[in-house]
């Protein structure tokens, strides 16, 4: 891709995997990333990105802590609050996909205030629990968001103001209708 943050064309591809070096509780985590930009004329500029990951343990369950969670990956839902539930707590998943689409209008705001807009839709899913199959058929709903994005290269880094509403969603799930971010997270 041309740059980090805004990019206007390019792709990056990403695969990693976590192996355990020394472990009392050892898995592995394999995962793919995928983020492609094409401009279409001079007004709008697509986006899709998609990833994929799985964890799964060597001899046994894997911890709660090398659990999978799309973080902001699914916009309209608050930071590891939806997947897979244990009573009141968010436990992750072994397994995590998300597809995002969206289209930029980097010409509609004037170009001297460094800003451009952004229309997405975001799909995915986080399944799995390992040490309990029961808890995992309540969590097989994908969940979907639809929204806007204000993206602002400002004097102290970049900017990021996000307006989504979730489409489908589990019951157990948190929702997030705005969120504000400073700094990149890719």
């Amino acid at each position: 891709r041309d740059r980090v943050f805004m990019p206007t064309s390019g792709y990056i591809a990403t695969f990693f995997q976590v192996l355990p070096a020394y472990s009392d509780s050892p898995s592995i985590t394999n995962g793919v990333q995928y983020s492609g930009y094409k401009p279409f004329g001079d007004d709008i500029i697509g986006s899709f990105k998609f990833y994929a990951s799985a964890v799964n343990g060597i001899g046994e369950d894997v911890r709660i802590s090398q659990r999978l969670f799309l973080g902001s990956r699914i916009r309209g839902f608050k930071r590891g609050k939806i997947g897979p539930v244990d009573g009141k707590e968010y436990i992750g998943g072994n397994y995590a996909s998300s597809v995002n689409i969206g289209a930029t209008l980097p010409n509609l705001l004037p170009e001297s205030s460094g800003a451009d807009i952004n229309f997405f839709v975001d799909i995915g899913n986080l399944w799995g629990v390992d040490y309990d199959g029961a808890l995992d058929t309540k969590t097989q709903k994908v969940r979907s968001s639809i929204g806007g994005n204000l993206n602002w290269l400002s004097p102290l880094g970049p900017v990021t103001f996000t307006l989504a509403k979730a489409i489908t969603k589990q019951s157990t799930d948190s929702t997030q209708v705005f969120k504000f971010n400073l700094g990149t997270t890719f």
